[in-house]
């Protein structure tokens, strides 16, 4: 676990996500109330409670816990973060809050994305009493000490992706709508996981944060990153890449997944220190952009 000052009111904790430190954080926003942004898997929630702990934070002190989306390592921990917390509501879009009350389906989908060899990494979730939980479209969360975080829709990662936007610094706590950026490992690629992800909305979701005035990226995979213009032109640009290729091995009627995220991303090497992200959370980024695509050429053909 380690500590990273980001603002004079916001700090990440790396809670070694994957076992690995670089890969996942949670956010820490402080105004007179305090808000989590992220939660991490199950397995991260340890580490979470342990850097608020070294922050001189109290658990009764958190009042938030907002969400950017229901994947696991994104709201897996909300579940466990909640019941250690115990003044916190959670915040998450209303479409998939149900997963968050009783999350067998979500942790039966998610292994199934995943995969077995990452799998054991991430944890299963515990539920969140429904009165705990509160819908987060149309947010606007004012923290006290001019700190208020409003959320924005940016679909395509998944249907329910939301960020949120820090009007006191004019950064946004963007989660994976852009990508995973981590650059201990070298590694910057677009997500784009089963069986929900939408390439249009995606598109539509990057050209949309690329009209707004940005100051900072606070991303989830990993850390927050100045130079916005250019993380957004990369991400539209690598997302891109990821199209001609599935594309191009579904014109050729190829479908080894391994080996076309073999082409995509080689940092999947086994002597490469990224090698476990980007093989698991690569493999599961083609296996999503295939599903869109098929089922969009099987709906073209009808």
């Amino acid at each position: 676990m380690e500590i990273i000052p980001v603002d004079d009111h916001i700090t990440a904790i790396d809670h070694d996500l994957l076992n690995r430190p670089g890969v996942g954080v949670s956010y820490v926003v402080r105004g007179d109330d305090i808000a989590l942004v992220e939660t991490g898997t199950p397995l991260t929630a340890p580490a979470t409670l342990a850097g608020l702990e070294q922050l001189g934070i109290a658990r009764e002190a958190v009042g938030h816990i907002l969400c950017t989306h229901i994947h696991v390592d994104h709201a897996g921990g909300a579940g466990l973060l909640a019941a250690a917390l115990p003044r916190a509501t959670v915040y998450i879009h209303s479409m998939t809050a149900p997963h968050l009350v009783d999350p067998s389906r979500l942790i039966a989908s998610s292994r199934r994305a995943i995969g077995e060899k990452a799998w054991p990494l991430h944890g299963d979730m515990q539920p969140v009493p429904e009165e705990r939980i509160r819908p987060a479209e149309h947010l606007r969360l004012d923290l006290g000490r001019d700190v208020v975080l409003e959320a924005i829709l940016t679909p395509g990662h998944s249907p329910d992706h939301l960020s949120y936007r820090d009007r006191r610094s004019g950064g946004l706590f963007i989660g994976d709508a852009a990508g995973l950026d981590m650059p201990r490992y070298k590694l910057f690629f677009p997500c784009t996981p089963p069986p929900t992800y939408d390439l249009e909305a995606q598109r539509n979701t990057i050209a949309m944060l690329q009209e707004q005035d940005i100051s900072r990226l606070y991303v989830t995979h990993y850390g927050p990153h100045d130079d916005v213009a250019e993380k957004l032109r990369m991400a539209r640009e690598r997302l891109e890449e990821l199209v001609q290729i599935v594309y191009a091995a579904l014109d050729a009627g190829d479908e080894d997944i391994p080996a076309i995220n073999a082409r995509w991303l080689p940092e999947a090497r086994q002597d490469y220190p990224g090698a476990l992200i980007a093989e698991s959370w690569g493999e599961m980024s083609v296996a999503g952009l295939m599903r869109y695509e098929k089922k969009r050429r099987e709906r073209a053909a009808a």
